[in-house]
């Protein structure tokens, strides 16, 4: 039987174009910073595990439009799969992959990704989706060509895998391997993966990632830190006390947090696959309550549940806006810094709000997105009872 051919991975460069309006030193260009290079370890590993890869360039939408990622991915595979072919190399298998993804990834995991069979999609997270393959059939309906074609249909790259199934294809799920979730999208992310990468039982990042983890400083002179790491992990190992969690919690991490840790756990689980779920407009009752009686107050009210509170924003965000396309949220910037709780660069209103009354509360505050309320929760789990 002949070998197949090695599939091909378009993994995501986040940096190849420069831009003006992140400054030297900001939160969003440390994040890019970080992102470029994970992106540069991925795809040595995914080579490392047979797969061919090729860097998928940032394309700022047409003036006017909202970025619309199901076109920009299908026209750069189309491209790519063309040249391919032009060379007389065959490839019946062609995938994508975030910058920050699969950042905690065990090599199983990544050779997973890129094991897809004839007719079958492979994901990191089905309904969440950072990483995926796609295998077409030599014949049929199942083509390369019609997976690209579902695909361009996709707003967002979280919803891949429904398109794909939409098709025909089937769908295996390796959501439930460890780490799968992880993703890296902001600064704070940044920082859990630093405090992940000191577990003992995580995969060490190579040279460039490690360093850079270590000596990246964000605005008014920071290390990636998460904030209360030492007070959040003080609560989770201890029984009198309690955790509230709000925002897209998998089952999976509150179960985690259920049988690891300490304390008592109060959830509040809100808008999970937001980002993957097709022509929802997404609603919050906490972002419900907060219009209702303010930034301060929500804070205020969710301190007297617990001993210490994290909490996904961009669920706030998402309900305010009534999207869930983050160009119609919080500028990026503002975005990051809420997570590290400094309202200074945070000029919309109620996110200054927000942000300062969670920076002083009574019991500490751990703000930001998706990735702090899945997988990052086990990494605070972990981190607190090595006491780091």
């Amino acid at each position: 039987m002949a070998e197949r051919p090695a599939p091909l991975v378009l993994v995501v460069d986040p940096g190849t174009i420069p831009d003006p309006d992140l400054p030297f030193g900001s939160y969003a260009a440390v994040g890019m910073a970080g992102r470029r290079r994970l992106a540069i370890e991925l795809s040595r590993r995914l080579i490392s595990a047979g797969s061919g890869v090729a860097a998928l360039h940032p394309a700022p939408p047409a003036k006017g439009e909202a970025f619309h990622w199901g076109r920009w991915y299908a026209a750069a595979a189309r491209s790519m799969l063309a040249r391919v072919r032009a060379e007389g190399r065959p490839l019946d298998a062609i995938g994508y992959a975030g910058a920050g993804a699969l950042a905690l990834a065990d090599d199983g995991l990544i050779e997973g990704i890129v094991s897809a069979i004839p007719g079958e999609a492979v994901a990191n997270n089905r309904y969440s989706t950072d990483a995926f393959l796609v295998a077409g059939q030599p014949s049929g309906r199942l083509t390369l060509e019609a997976a690209l074609a579902a695909l361009e249909e996709c707003s967002t790259d979280n919803a891949a895998m429904h398109c794909l199934e939409d098709a025909g294809f089937a769908i295996r799920d390796l959501s439930s391997t460890s780490w799968a979730r992880f993703d890296v999208d902001t600064p704070l992310d940044l920082a859990l993966l630093r405090a992940g990468t000191r577990l003992p039982t995580t995969r060490r990042p190579d040279g460039v990632v490690a360093a850079f983890l270590e000596m990246a400083i964000l605005p008014g002179g920071h290390s990636l830190e998460v904030p209360h790491l030492a007070e959040i992990g003080a609560v989770l190992r201890n029984r009198d006390s309690q955790l509230v969690v709000a925002g897209r919690v998998p089952s999976s991490s509150w179960a985690y947090l259920e049988m690891e840790s300490a304390c008592r756990v109060r959830c509040f689980i809100e808008e999970r696959g937001m980002r993957s779920a097709r022509d929802a407009v997404p609603h919050s009752l906490l972002a419900d309550w907060m219009e209702r009686r303010g930034p301060q107050e929500l804070v205020k009210e969710l301190a007297t549940l617990g001993d210490a509170v994290i909490l996904d924003t961009r669920v706030l965000m998402a309900s305010r806006a009534g999207s869930s396309d983050a160009a119609a949220w919080p500028p990026t910037e503002e975005r990051f810094a809420s997570d590290f709780l400094d309202a200074t660069p945070v000029a919309t209103p109620w996110l200054k709000e927000l942000t300062e009354a969670a920076a002083v509360s009574s019991v500490p505050f751990l703000l930001g997105g998706h990735a702090l309320v899945s997988d990052g929760l086990r990494i605070l789990v972990d981190a607190a009872w090595l006491g780091r």
